[in-house]
Parts: C-alpha cells; structure tokens; sequence
C-alpha cells in the first residue's frame, strides 16, 4: 500500500513541478517586470504550500500503513491465541475418542468416568463430557447438573439433533456455538462421532464453557489500541453467530478482517484499530515544513529525473533511441519466460543489416552516416507492433523481438521492412536509398535457447547478404 501511495504523490509532484516549469517559462518570455517579480512570489508560495501538504500526505500514509501492519499483527495474534485454547480441548476429546473405539466392547463405568475426571481436570475450558452409546446418552462427567441428560436419545432432542446427525453424517468432529446452557452460561460443543471401523458406535460431546475460553485466550491483549469481534459463519445446528465482541464491526469498511478453519465451520475475525490520529500533528507538518518541502521536493525531483535519465542511458542506444542490446536480451529472456508459462505462440528473433552501409560513411562521413542509420530506425520502429522490441545491436545492425509469431506474420513483416527500408530519403540535400539483408529465426520451434535463437537469426541474415552479393 505504502508503494502505492508513494507513487500517486510522485506522479502529482511531477505534475507540479511541470506546471511550474511552464509558468516561469510564460513569465520569461513576457518578462513584465514588477509582474514577473510577483509571479514568481505567488509561484514560489504556492510551490511551498504544495510541497508541504505532499509531504503532510506521505506522512498520513505512513501513518495508516503502520496501523494497517499493527492492525495485522494483532488478528493474527488474536486468532492464533483462540486456535491454541480451542485446539487444546479439541485434542483432548480426540484422546478420549480413542480410548472408547478401543474398549469399546469392554466398558467399564468405573473406569470411564474416571478417565473423563483426569481429562477434565486436567484440560481447560471443558465444563462437561457426555459419550452417547448409539443415540443414547449413557456417561456423563460431571453428572452434578446433568442428571436430566442422562438415558436420553439424541433424536428426541431436537435442539441437538441437527448437529449430531451432521457429525454421523459426515464422519467429522462439529463445533457448533455459542450454546445458551440449561444450566446457565454460554458455549461451544464439540460433538465427534466414534467409528468403528466403518461401523457408527457412538458419541463424544464436550461441552466448553466460553468465558473461561475468551478469558484464557485474550486476557493481556491491547483492547486500548484495537477493537475485535469474532463470530462462526455457516454453523451445524442452532448454535453460531456472534462468538466475541460488536457484531458492528463485520460491516466496518476500515476493519480487517481474517478467518479460520474449525471443524465444520469458520471462524471470523474482525480487527480495527482505534483512531487515534492527530489532526494537529499533519497541521503542525504542514506549517513546520513550508520552507524544508520545497527544498526536499527539489531533491526529490532531481534525484528522479538523474535516475530516470541514467536508466534510460544504460538501456538505450543514444543515436537511435532505440534498446540496445543489454535491453534487447532482457526483453527476449522476458518474452521466454512468458512462453513458458503459456506455451501458446512462437516468439521470433529477426536481424537486419543494412547493405554497402560502410561504403555510405566511406564516401559521406560518420555524421551522415549517423542520419542514415535514424532514419531506417524510425522506418523499422514504425512497421512493428506497439509491444514487439525493435533494438540497435551493433553498427549498422538491428535486432527484433516478436511474441506471438507465426511463420506467414514474420514473411509479411520482413516484406514490409525491404520495402520500407527501401524507399529513397534525403540527407544533407543528399538523396539515397539503402537496402538491408534480413534473416529470422523461431522459438521453440526452431531454437531451444535464447542464444541459439539469435544465433540462426544471425547466420540467416548472412545467408540472405550473400545472396544479395551474389545478385
């Protein structure tokens, strides 16, 4: 986002400083006097004011793109911390599960409900365990509170039945939540069916109690900094919705949001940090940087025009204005790689040197010859597609990059370069006409390498000079 941001103002600042650049073009030539001299106050105010409020900007938008990074690492934090609570119960109900599908056929009340005590105790969170045999709900720990439940069929319950048919159904734990308890209290049930083998025998529920959930797993977290919500979408059963926190905060357009998967379900995560801004810190900004804009705003420029100028220099040829080679290579090992990916096309390489050119700087000169080689640069540029690559690659020789080159395109084109390239110009009052040996070359189809593609494009170019001397 930061990049982003940095770019749209680069672009406003360019615009700035062209429109100042015109403005004190337009005062120079009318050279007014006391109204040029008041001009340039108005215009060096204005260029202060603006630079002023570019930076204030860059600042805002720093600002917001530390937020944002807060704002990130605080779901995070917040969503790792409710999936290692929930996990810890989750885990322990799998333990629990395969105790039974291993004693199933030898349960012993005793020892069932003395190993649900340990697992109780020893886990967080868990307000109860009940283990259906069948339908039939036939253990529960503790059975303190929970004398009602016991010997019921889960089918004549209809606030739970939605969900357990679901977990039998598709052979997967289901957490369905919050749960408004009988007994009092908010939670979420874990309901995991027990096969065995491919045989249905039964069913786990754990029952798990969510203020000690939410206080385990977000006590210490920044609420002065950050407002968070969290609810279940798509939930098994009558369970679900809001779990934690303002369900206003879904439809905030400046929240965050992240999401998690749960046994048969998601969980939602909301995240927005508190507003917090400062008015008076971009006022103050602006004010204190009236006289440090402009001078940072110029450096800016200068240092971007130095680096755009020498990035041009290092992948254009100065004489034609046209890639050279270092760019030329690039934009082919580019257009490779794009190949690759869609295998679809050809890409053709096509060199082109111009005939007898040394004889034309023999007999008129290197300056002459140097129109010469401008003119069949803007020819061949113009006769190529916007987005093929026409480069100088040495002397008097051009090299082509076309994507998406069949074999009747690249002929149609070389055609169109000989006519082209041989239509008489004038130089210097000079009229003359040149010709040029052309040869191509395709990709994959012909060459399997970036190199030995030029290579046939080279050594077809002689092929189709020595045709021409032999003429």
């Amino acid at each position: 986002m930061r990049s982003r941001e940095t770019g749209k103002h680069t672009v406003r600042m360019r615009a700035v400083f062209l429109r100042v650049d015109r403005f004190v073009q337009s005062l120079r030539e009318k050279s007014m006097g006391s109204g040029f001299a008041a001009g340039l106050t108005v215009l060096v105010f204005a260029a202060i004011v603006v630079s002023s409020e570019v930076l204030s900007r860059f600042r805002e938008a720093d600002e917001e793109s530390q937020r944002r990074a807060a704002t990130l690492a605080f779901a995070s934090e917040v969503r790792a911390r409710a999936d290692r609570e929930l996990n810890s119960v989750l885990y322990l109900a799998s333990g629990v599960v395969g105790y039974l599908v291993v004693r199933h056929e030898h349960l012993d009340q005793t020892e069932i409900l003395r190993i649900l005590q340990e697992v109780h105790n020893f886990g967080r969170h868990i307000r109860n365990f009940s283990i259906a045999v069948g339908y039939r709900i036939s253990y529960i720990y503790p059975v303190a509170g929970n004398e009602q439940a016991l010997g019921r069929d889960y089918r004549d319950i209809p606030a739970q039945w939605p969900a357990v048919k679901a977990a039998v159904e598709s052979h997967r734990g289901v957490l369905t939540g919050p749960v408004d308890l009988v007994q009092g209290g908010t939670a979420l049930i874990y309901r995991i069916p027990i096969y065995v083998g491919d045989r249905y025998w039964g069913l786990l529920a754990t029952v798990i109690d969510m203020p000690s959930f939410e206080e385990a797993a977000f006590k210490g977290l920044d609420t002065e900094r950050f407002d968070f919500a969290i609810r279940s979408e798509e939930p098994v059963g009558p369970g679900g919705g809001l779990l934690f926190g303002r369900s206003a905060l879904f439809s905030d357009p400046l929240a965050l949001r992240l999401s998690a998967d749960v046994p048969n379900g998601k969980w939602v995560y909301a995240v927005r940090a508190s507003d917090r801004r400062n008015a008076s810190v971009a006022w103050g900004i602006r004010v204190a940087g009236l006289v440090l804009a402009i001078l940072a705003a110029i450096g800016v420029h200068t240092v971007l025009r130095q680096r755009s100028e020498l990035a041009r220099q290092a992948g254009f040829d100065s004489l034609t204005e046209l890639p050279n080679r270092r760019l030329f290579d690039d934009r082919l090992d580019q257009a490779i790689r794009r190949r690759a990916r869609n295998e679809v096309g050809q890409i053709a390489a096509i060199f082109l040197d111009l005939d007898g050119f040394k004889t034309i700087n023999d007999v008129y000169g290197h300056k002459f010859g140097d129109a010469v080689l401008r003119t069949v640069a803007a020819r061949v540029r113009d006769e190529v597609r916007i987005g093929d690559t026409v480069a100088r690659w040495a002397g008097d020789e051009f090299a082509i990059v076309i994507e998406d080159a069949g074999e009747p395109l690249v002929a149609h084109l070389i055609e169109r370069l000989r006519e082209r390239i041989g239509e008489p110009f004038d130089v210097e009052g000079v009229g003359l006409a040149v010709t040029a040996s052309i040869g191509a070359a395709f990709y994959p189809e012909e060459a399997a390498t970036a190199g030995r593609l030029l290579e046939l494009a080279d050594q077809r170019m002689f092929e189709d000079k020595g045709q021409v001397r032999a003429g």
